[in-house]
């Protein structure tokens, strides 16, 4: 399994940026995000994210909807609140870089809204899974199990003190939730 956080560009441009996030630095919904000794709050980046459903190679785009089967929320556990996307691939590698959240069912509107705490974000996602999935599959093979992580246009960053419990919903259901350590 492997987990891509990309950025598209404008159109049919193809891929701006793409990194592989290791299965270490995953850290699945419900369990607690430890923060290192020298931070004293957490700053998390809130991004959609797609799970692969079967193994494809040059997807073309009317077909990349049958590929991926759920949707979630993920939290991008940033090393400072002023940190800009995309990271450095030397910051996705740290433990607890990416917290997963549960997997739902995927929206049918072409308007996702990620909600996090009296904050609420409209991400215009129309097409830009299908997108990705046929941008990435030109260059290599999609699995089962595969998450696709597309960062928002526009940012929805929460700051998190240790202690507190973070939440994120999805379309309005819980998507995100665990304890900030």
């Amino acid at each position: 399994m492997k987990t891509l956080l990309l950025t598209l560009g404008p159109g049919d441009a193809g891929i701006e940026s793409l990194s592989q996030v290791p299965d270490s630095a995953l850290l699945p919904g419900g369990r607690p995000l430890f923060l290192p000794e020298d931070r004293t709050a957490a700053w998390l980046e809130l991004m959609p994210a797609v799970r692969i459903s079967r193994l494809g190679l040059g997807v073309g785009r009317r077909f990349a909807a049958r590929y991926f089967d759920a949707a979630t929320v993920v939290a991008l556990n940033l090393p400072a609140a002023d940190a800009r996307l995309p990271l450095p691939d030397t910051l996705l590698v740290a433990d607890n870089a990416l917290v997963t959240g549960a997997w739902l069912p995927v929206p049918q509107q072409p308007v996702w809204t990620i909600g996090s705490t009296g904050l609420s974000l409209d991400i215009e996602i129309a097409d830009a899974f299908e997108r990705a999935v046929e941008a990435v599959t030109r260059r290599s093979t999609i699995k089962t199990g595969d998450i696709l992580v597309l960062p928002p246009c526009r940012s929805l960053r929460v700051e998190v003190l240790p202690g507190h419990h973070a939440t994120a919903t999805l379309q309005g259901a819980q998507a995100l939730d665990f304890k900030v350590v």
